[in-house]
């Protein structure tokens, strides 16, 4: 079977889960959505759970915020994530949802864990650049990548729930902390 039948079977389940929820979405509407048999949706995922796990990675993957290493990287994903605040709230939307539904849900939870570890390693690897460019200890870019990956799902939060919410302040807030952060001791006024 072709790929791009699979990328259409995600495409379309994406589309159904961020109209309708996941409680409310079925395998059939999202065969609908996408113009195929329901039996080809359960060919490429033999279960929802296991297509909407594959429909958050997906989604995480086209919306990737890493543009380089080293502050220069981390200064530039904090602004793609400003973007992506900007233009793709449905997206934070199902990701918020989601991590809700996996609370409940074995399956679907351990596929956010997953994601989440995946994310939040991204940030941990830029921490730990960033570190070695200012030729500090590495011990804390574990705790700083959980603090940032925090401070990120926060934010989509309260951008979701308040639409006057001042997104960019706060991923601007963030960043300094984070960055402020990872400065050695003689750096710091």
């Amino acid at each position: 079977m072709p790929t791009d039948t699979r990328d259409k079977i995600l495409q379309a389940a994406f589309t159904v889960l961020s109209r309708q929820g996941y409680e409310n979405a079925s395998i059939k509407e999202i065969a609908e959505e996408a113009g195929v048999a329901q039996g080809l949706v359960h060919y490429y995922f033999k279960s929802k759970q296991q297509l909407v796990v594959a429909v958050l990675f997906s989604v995480c993957e086209k919306m990737d915020v890493y543009a380089g290493d080293g502050e220069a990287g981390a200064l530039a994903a904090f602004e793609n994530f400003k973007a992506l605040l900007r233009t793709r709230g449905d997206v934070h939307t199902l990701y918020i949802q989601l991590i809700g539904v996996g609370l409940h849900d074995h399956e679907v939870g351990a596929g956010v864990r997953e994601n989440i570890s995946f994310e939040r390693g991204r940030v941990e690897q830029l921490a730990r650049q960033v570190l070695a460019e200012r030729e500090a200890d590495p011990t804390p870019a574990r705790g700083i990548a959980g603090a940032v990956w925090g401070g990120v799902l926060g934010i989509m939060v309260q951008k979701m729930v308040d639409p006057e919410f001042d997104a960019d302040a706060a991923v601007d807030a963030l960043a300094a902390m984070a960055l402020s952060a990872v400065y050695t001791s003689n750096s710091v006024a």
